[in-house]
């Protein structure tokens, strides 16, 4: 499965819904299979961070219209901020489903090595209280993420990709206005 399998795998499952999208070639390859979309937060530059901004949002939007908060993240990203799984079981936000795209390197600054091959993301988001499921096709990634729609409480997905990248254009967007496309988006499903 290649990145681009996973993304849209991802926004096919979750058209309607808010999606953070962790850094680099992952915006890239979102942006250039399924388009710019205000459901869409694009974290540009900010290695780690999608999960706790993914939690946030689950948390401050747990009495909306959303059915559920996606977040994306590389497996270096998560490495970068693994404490975050911890947060995400104490606080066990009701909405929010974590896919984790493991290539097992750091593809946005030269495909080094992550320590993700000796790390059980899965066993220890399932420690912290988490659902999880560890999928390596697109068949696969489909039916863990129509599973995790069905469940309360955070949902961990391990998707293995292979390094295949897409050419793709840089996204040079102002993040004040990516940010305030996304704040409108949201003000939609949060008013009564």
């Amino acid at each position: 499965m290649t990145r681009t399998d996973a993304l849209v795998a991802i926004d096919a499952a979750f058209p309607d819904q808010p999606i953070v999208v962790n850094v680099g070639a992952a915006i890239r390859e979102m942006v250039a299979a399924v388009g710019y979309k205000p459901n869409h937060l694009h974290i540009l530059d900010s290695m780690g961070l999608p999960p706790a901004i993914g939690l946030g949002l689950a948390m401050g939007l747990a009495d909306s219209s959303f059915d559920k908060i996606v977040t994306i993240e590389g497996d270096g990203g998560l490495l970068m901020g693994f404490s975050v799984l911890s947060t995400i079981g104490m606080l066990k936000p009701e909405k929010l489903v974590l896919v984790i795209l493991d290539n097992g390197t750091y593809a946005s600054t030269g495909n080094q090595p992550t320590a993700a091959l000796t790390t059980d993301f899965a066993g220890v988001a399932k420690a912290c209280g988490m659902t999880t499921d560890e999928v390596d096709s697109v068949d696969g990634l489909r039916a863990a993420l129509e599973e995790a729609k069905a469940v309360d409480g955070p949902v961990l997905i391990r998707a293995r990709i292979n390094l295949q990248g897409r050419k793709t254009p840089y996204f040079l967007e102002d993040p004040v206005v990516l940010a305030d496309t996304f704040r409108r988006y949201l003000a939609k499903g949060t008013s009564k």
